[in-house]
């Protein structure tokens, strides 16, 4: 997986899958991948919020992580909005791409 609009595409295409076996309500990309700066060691970056009373989290993530990681190929970095810091936030925020 190497461009931007594959790693949409895989996304936008699974999107309702990460609804129904994560419980994802909201998904996005962002750093290297998101800015088109990508190299062959960059990993997938991917924001994400869960239903409210979601269960298991860190299973679900893992799971998810794991998922995605099989299907494109990359290490992926997933994170959820109200645990980014601060000083992250702001950049990482303007840069997402919603799917």
């Amino acid at each position: 997986m190497e461009k931007k609009d594959e790693v949409l595409n895989f996304l936008r295409q699974n999107k309702q899958y990460f609804r129904d076996n994560y419980r994802v309500t909201k998904l996005g990309l962002f750093g290297s991948f998101a800015r088109g700066t990508n190299t062959e060691d960059s990993d997938i970056d991917l924001i994400i919020e869960l239903e409210e009373d979601t269960k298991d989290i860190y299973d679900l993530k893992n799971n998810l992580r794991q998922f995605v990681r099989e299907n494109l190929g990359r290490n992926v970095d997933l994170t959820r909005e109200k645990y980014l810091k601060p000083y992250a936030k702001e950049k990482i925020l303007k840069e997402v791409i919603y799917v």
